[in-house]
């Protein structure tokens, strides 16, 4: 029991080892916590999907995927308070397309590997969409002291607006300090990435400092402050990688070429 001796608010929709599975042109308007979570399914398709709930509601998930493989997202609009799309332990092979997200906290690899958990999600990308007026962008976000992996993850084609954070890898999730282990992320690339952001934090790279972030891709990143006063920096913590053809902000903690 929770909340004073209420139970925790239920999930609206779940979908568990429901192989097969087709989403199509449905909405979900104020859901209580999570809207959409599709669970031990393979073969999914989601399209055509709208998800509303305010601003500032807590855990409101748009579409939650936890063990699910071989799925296709696209088509889709959402706005919530929090995730537009949480793609959690034990997916693979996700194809996400032609989203739009706003307001929430983006499109989230994780949270992965909370309380020392073996987690992983691998073959995942994310490709033509728009992020706007959101507390996070596109993002990898793991705990420390997490067992397991997050890799083949690309980000490409992507428009933000007004963002606060824009392109993140964040491995000290929910300001959680070392506790030695780590998920290991590695092959992570954001491609084309434009638009702006509401903080000065564009790009923040913050890899565990037991197990560094490897091969880390940025290519084609300029996104810029909305205040010309506060200009967009980028910053990194142990991480590996690479940053080409960069017009904004400059990243000079990742290698050039």
């Amino acid at each position: 029991m929770q909340n004073g001796g209420c139970n925790a608010a239920p999930t609206a929709t779940v979908y568990e080892r429901c192989d097969g599975l087709q989403i199509d042109g449905i909405t979900y308007k104020n859901g209580p916590r999570f809207h959409l979570h599709v669970v031990h399914s393979n073969d999914v398709s989601i399209s055509n999907v709208k998800i509303f709930a305010p601003e500032h509601s807590h855990n409101t998930d748009g579409i939650d995927l936890t063990n699910a493989r071989r799925v296709n997202i696209h088509d889709c609009t959402i706005g919530t308070g929090d995730d537009c799309i949480a793609i959690k332990g034990g997916t693979s092979f996700l194809n996400i397309s032609n989203v739009i997200c706003g307001p929430g906290h983006g499109i989230s690899v994780g949270s992965l590997g909370e309380g020392g958990e073996e987690e992983s999600v691998s073959d995942v990308n994310v490709w033509n969409c728009t992020i706007k007026g959101t507390f996070g962008g596109v993002k990898v976000k793991t705990w420390p002291g997490g067992k397991g992996h997050a890799n083949a993850i690309s980000f490409k084609h992507i428009t933000v607006i007004n963002a606060s954070f824009p392109v993140m890898i964040d491995q000290h999730y929910n300001h959680s300090s070392d506790k030695g282990g780590a998920v290991r992320v590695s092959d992570v690339t954001f491609s084309d990435v434009q638009g702006t952001c509401s903080s000065d934090q564009a790009v923040i790279l913050d890899c565990s400092d037991s197990i560094a972030c490897s091969n880390i891709k940025l290519d084609q990143i300029n996104i810029k402050s909305v205040n010309p006063s506060r200009p967009a920096i980028a910053t990194c913590n142990h991480a590996e990688g690479t940053a080409t053809n960069i017009l904004s902000p400059s990243i000079t903690c990742l290698s050039s070429s």
